[in-house]
């Protein structure tokens, strides 16, 4: 594996488990890159990385709900249910979008097709 081709692993192996919504340390340490990068990888603060995917998909529930009047009118009826919706829809669903848009046009075509139920 060249550098560039370590440094997209890399980046996809800290993208799957910041976006997984309960990030594990662990994750990174089996994830398919040379034993460099993943020692590495296993002094990673714990917390810090916990922290840091509790923001990541913060910002996606923020963007959802900026972009989706169906997802915000789904969340003030019953927060709950929806926090459950979210979760599953932030597991099935890469996080693509970069915009609240992008992100709701996402969530509608996951929440209207067979994945969602």
């Amino acid at each position: 594996m060249d550098g560039r081709e370590a440094l997209s692993a890399l980046q996809r192996a800290l993208a799957d488990v910041l976006a997984a919504g309960e990030p594990d340390a662990a994750a990174l340490e089996r994830a398919a890159l040379p034993a460099e990068l993943r020692a590495r990888l296993g002094r990673i603060d714990a917390a810090g990385l916990r922290i840091t995917g509790l923001l990541v998909v913060r910002l996606r529930f923020q963007r959802l709900l900026q972009g989706s009047r169906r997802a915000a009118e789904l969340f003030d009826t019953d927060p709950a249910a929806f926090a459950s919706t979210f979760r599953r829809y932030a597991r099935a669903v890469p996080p693509l979008a970069h915009d609240p848009w992008g992100e709701a046009a996402a969530f509608e075509r996951w929440l209207d097709g067979p994945g969602a139920g």
